[in-house]
């Protein structure tokens, strides 16, 4: 498999990731959805991957993804996350997508200055405080933030547009 470029392990039980080294000089893009994963491991040997998705698996947190430094999408929706972390490295991250975990404050993203799609939908951020660190992204174009308890305020869709002016979509409205 010396020419492979994309591998889809989804839906298989896998609860380790390993064994990808040898796929280094080509692959590109990684789907281990729907698993049993715990941990983001053995991955830093893949530095042309640029589309990763580890959505529907057991992860607590995110790391050891410092060495995928051509990341321009990462999924990771339906986990066990509380936090944003580890994600400086990723300076090239165009889409992340954090839906549906148990974050409760938008962090940690100041080095993602080219992040345009951001899916927090579905967790637990409550502080309206927490939209203050959209200002670091300075081509943000669209965030979903509903079941949300910011997103309970009726004010907060015209806060989010005040501090990121370059969003054109909050939730499914379109500005």
């Amino acid at each position: 498999m010396k020419n492979l470029y994309e591998i889809d392990f989804g839906s298989n039980k896998i609860a380790l990731i390993e064994n990808l080294d040898c796929l280094a000089p080509t692959l590109e893009k990684i789907t281990l959805a729907k698993n049993k994963i715990r941990r983001i491991d053995n991955l830093g040997s893949l530095p042309k991957v640029w589309f990763l998705t580890l959505q529907s698996n057991r992860l607590s947190i995110i790391e050891n993804l410092d060495k995928l430094v051509n990341l321009k999408e990462l999924y990771l929706s339906q986990n066990f996350l509380t936090k944003i972390e580890n994600l400086d490295k990723l300076v090239n991250l165009v889409i992340l997508d954090l839906a549906y975990n148990k974050i409760e404050s938008i962090e940690n993203l100041e080095n993602n200055k080219l992040l345009e799609d951001l899916w927090l939908n579905n967790n637990n951020i409550k502080n309206f405080k927490d939209l203050n660190h959209l200002k670091y992204l300075p081509i943000l174009n669209c965030i979903y933030l509903w079941k949300n308890g910011v997103a309970d305020f009726p004010s907060y869709k015209n806060t989010i547009k005040e501090i990121c002016p370059s969003i054109k979509q909050i939730d499914t409205t379109y500005l």
